[in-house]
C-alpha cells in the first residue's frame, strides 16, 4: 500500500561503510524535517544471506534508539536497478539516498549502477561517498545549458533551496570565446537569476569559457573552488539528463564527484504543462529573442 504523503526517506543498504556514509546524511535530514527513515535491502537470487534480516534489525533498532527518530526496514526481492525506485515509490519516498564508493573503491562499476538507479527513479535521488557536513547544503552548484528552460525546472532548484536554506551557485560553460555568445548568456543568466531571487532564494551566476574542455569537469572544478556542499542536476524524464548534461556527462559527475550530488526529475504533466505556457528564458533563435516577454 501506498503511503499517503510524502514523509520518508528511502536508504538503500548493504550494510557497508559506504551505505552509512547515506544512513548519515539521512539522519541529519530527517532531523531537520522529521521525517521518517526506511532502510532497504534489496536481495538477489543469486545472493541470500540469512543473517540480513537480524543486521537490519539490529541497526534500525540501534538508530531509533540514538536519534529518536521513526526507523524501519524493508528486505526486498529483485534487481537494484529497478526495485529501489519501485519501493520508493509504493512507500512515497521523498528522498532516495544512496551511498557509493569514492575513488579508491569500485567507483566506477558502483557509479554506473548509481545512475542507472537514477534514471529510473521518479523521486529525487541523493547520492554521497562522505559523512555529512557539518555545514549541511548551504551551496547548491546548478549547472544550466543555454537553450530551453522551463519555469519546473529552475523552480525545481528554488524549492530545494530553500528545504535546505541554501544558495543557488549557478554555473554556464561556453565552449567557443565569441563575445556576441557571451553577450547573449549573460542575457539569459540574468533573466534566471532574477526568478530565482524574485522566489526569495540567494543566487549567484558564473559563465566559464574554455574552448576543449569536458563539461563534468569544468562542473566539478568549480564546485570544489567555490566550497559547495552539493551539486544539482535537474533531468528530463526518463534518461535523458537536461542542459549541458549527455548521458555520459551525468554518469561522470556522479562517478567522479566527492560532493553529494541530488538528480531531480520534474513531474512530466507539470514539465508539459509549463512548456506549453511558459519558459524562464527562451532559446536563441535570433538576439532580440531572448528578451522578449512570453505572451502567455
Amino acid at each position: 500500500m501506498k503511503a499517503d504523503r510524502k514523509n520518508s526517506i528511502l536508504v538503500p543498504t548493504d550494510l557497508t561503510d559506504v551505505a552509512e556514509y547515506a544512513l548519515d546524511h539521512a539522519v541529519n535530514i530527517a532531523r531537520l524535517f522529521n521525517r521518517k527513515i526506511i532502510l532497504l535491502h534489496v536481495l538477489t537470487k543469486k545472493k541470500s544471506d540469512e543473517n540480513v534480516k537480524m543486521k537490519l534489525e539490529q541497526r534500525s533498532s540501534k538508530l531509533s534508539e540514538d536519534t529518536d527518530l521513526d526507523v524501519s526496514y524493508l528486505i526486498v526481492e529483485g534487481s537494484i536497478f529497478t526495485t529501489i525506485s519501485e519501493v520508493a515509490e509504493n512507500v512515497n519516498a521523498e528522498f532516495i539516498i544512496m551511498g557509493i564508493h569514492g575513488k579508491k573503491g569500485l567507483q566506477h562499476i558502483v557509479g554506473s549502477y548509481a545512475y542507472k538507479v537514477i534514471i529510473s527513479s521518479k523521486v529525487p535521488v541523493l547520492v554521497v561517498k562522505k559523512k555529512h557536513s557539518p555545514t549541511g547544503y548551504k551551496n547548491i552548484v546548478l549547472p544550466i545549458d543555454f537553450t530551453v528552460e522551463s519555469t519546473q525546472k529552475v523552480n525545481k532548484a528554488i524549492e530545494f533551496a530553500k528545504y535546505f536554506d541554501a544558495t543557488i551557485r549557478i554555473i554556464g560553460f561556453l565552449s567557443t570565446k565569441s563575445s556576441v555568445w557571451k553577450i547573449k548568456k549573460e542575457v539569459i543568466l540574468q533573466k534566471v537569476t532574477d526568478h530565482i531571487k524574485q522566489a526569495g532564494v540567494d543566487v549567484t551566476a558564473e559563465i566559464i569559457i574554455k574552448p576543449g574542455a569536458v563539461i563534468h569537469d569544468i562542473v566539478l572544478d568549480y564546485a570544489y573552488r567555490i566550497k559547495a556542499e552539493m551539486i544539482m542536476i535537474v533531468a528530463e524524464v526518463g534518461d535523458n539528463f537536461t542542459d549541458i548534461f549527455s548521458r555520459n556527462s551525468a554518469e561522470q559527475i556522479v562517478d567522479k564527484s566527492d560532493l553529494p550530488v541530488l538528480t531531480v526529475i520534474p513531474d512530466p504533466v507539470e514539465e508539459k504543462d509549463h512548456k506549453s505556457k511558459q519558459t524562464v528564458f527562451k532559446p536563441f533563435i535570433d538576439p532580440f529573442g531572448v528578451i522578449k516577454k512570453n505572451k502567455n
